[in-house]
C-alpha cells in the first residue's frame, strides 16, 4: 500500500516534470529588423505577439544593435529584410535562422558566400518574391489578350531567365526578354519591349526596378499602351496595372506557422519557401486608360487563391532549395 507521503512525493514529481517540459519546449527568439521601417515593425510586432501568446519569449532589436547583442541565450533568430539577414549570415552565428523579406537570389547569394555546406540546414527563408506560376495566373485572369510577356533582367536576375520562361510557357505565355547591364540603356530597352510585348512583368532586381528608374519605366510603357505587372502595392499606386504581393500580416502569419510547426524541437527546421499567403492590387484608372476590362479585385483574388497549384509547391525542402 502506498503511503500518504509517497503519494505526495509522486504528485510533486509529476508537477515538476510538467514544469520542466514546459521550459524545454519554450523558445526564446531574437527578432532583428530595420526598426525605422513600418513594414518590418508590423511583422516583428505580429510575430512577438503570437510567440508571447503561446508561451515563447522574444526580443526585438535593430540590425545595428546586433554587434552588441549576446545571442547565446536565444534558441532561434528571425531576420526581417536583407540588411539584417546579411548581418547575421556574415557573423559567427550558430543559431537556426528564419529570414523574411529577402529575394530568393539574394538569399542564395548570402548562403553561398557565408555559410558552409554543413551548416546550411539551419537557414530557412520566406522569400519576398512571389512564385512565377502565381504571377502567370494573375496575367491570365486579368485578360485573355495577354499572350507575350516582356521581362527586363539585370545583373542580379538574368540567371533566372530560363526558369521564368519555362514557367510562363506552361501557361501559354511567350516571353520577350532583354538583359540590361548598362543603366543608360534601360529606357531604350523598355521601349523596345513595349513595342514587342502585350504586358511587362517586373521582377525583384534593384539594378532594374528602383526608385530612380520606376517612373521612367512606367511612363515609357504607358505611352506604348502596355500595362505593367508589379511586385508590390507601391508599384500599382505608381502606375502599374496590377501586382501580387504579400502584406505584413501575410508574411508574419506564414512565419508563425513555420515556427510553431517546429516548436517541440526548440528550433526552426530548415524550410525555404515563397510566401504562402498573398494579396493583389489593381489600378482601375490605368485599366480604363488602356481599355482593359478588369474584373473586381476580390473576384480575381478569390480565383487566384483557389487556383493555387500542386505543380509548384510554395514550400520547398532544404535540398530542393539548394538546387534551385
Amino acid at each position: 500500500m502506498i503511503s500518504r507521503n509517497n503519494k505526495l512525493r509522486n504528485i510533486v514529481f509529476i508537477i515538476t516534470g510538467l514544469m520542466i517540459n514546459t521550459t524545454v519546449f519554450a523558445g526564446n527568439f531574437l527578432i532583428i529588423s530595420d526598426t525605422t521601417h513600418k513594414y518590418h515593425n508590423k511583422i516583428s510586432s505580429n510575430i512577438s505577439t503570437a510567440l508571447k501568446a503561446s508561451g515563447d519569449k522574444s526580443d526585438n532589436i535593430d540590425t545595428n544593435e546586433l554587434i552588441d547583442t549576446d545571442t547565446s541565450e536565444y534558441t532561434s533568430i528571425v531576420t526581417i529584410g536583407y540588411k539584417s539577414a546579411n548581418s547575421v549570415f556574415s557573423s559567427d552565428n550558430d543559431k537556426p535562422v528564419l529570414s523574411l523579406l529577402v529575394p530568393k537570389l539574394a538569399f542564395d547569394q548570402l548562403i553561398n558566400r557565408n555559410i558552409s555546406i554543413d551548416k546550411r540546414y539551419m537557414y530557412s527563408a520566406i522569400y519576398i518574391d512571389q512564385p512565377i506560376n502565381r504571377q502567370a495566373r494573375l496575367i491570365q485572369y486579368l485578360s485573355s489578350q495577354f499572350k507575350s510577356v516582356g521581362i527586363l533582367y539585370g545583373k542580379n536576375s538574368y540567371s533566372r531567365k530560363y526558369k521564368i520562361s519555362e514557367a510562363l510557357r506552361k501557361y501559354n505565355l511567350k516571353t520577350k526578354e532583354i538583359t540590361v547591364l548598362d543603366r543608360t540603356e534601360l529606357i531604350t530597352e523598355t521601349r523596345f519591349l513595349s513595342e514587342n510585348s502585350d504586358i511587362l512583368l517586373a521582377i525583384p532586381d534593384k539594378t532594374i526596378f528602383n526608385r530612380r528608374s520606376i517612373k521612367g519605366i512606367l511612363l515609357t510603357t504607358y505611352r506604348n499602351q502596355i500595362p505593367v505587372i508589379g511586385y508590390s502595392s507601391a508599384y500599382v499606386k505608381a502606375g502599374a496595372l496590377a501586382a501580387v504581393f504579400s502584406t505584413p500580416d501575410n508574411i508574419s502569419n506564414h512565419a508563425i506557422e513555420i515556427i510553431k510547426k517546429n516548436e517541440r524541437f526548440n528550433y526552426i527546421s530548415a524550410q525555404r519557401t515563397h510566401p504562402k499567403y498573398f494579396d493583389i492590387a489593381i489600378n482601375k484608372k490605368v485599366a480604363r486608360s488602356l481599355n482593359i476590362n478588369v474584373s473586381d479585385k476580390n473576384i480575381l483574388l478569390d480565383k487566384l487563391r483557389k487556383s493555387e497549384p500542386n505543380d509548384l509547391s510554395t514550400i520547398s525542402s532544404t535540398h530542393k532549395a539548394e538546387n534551385q
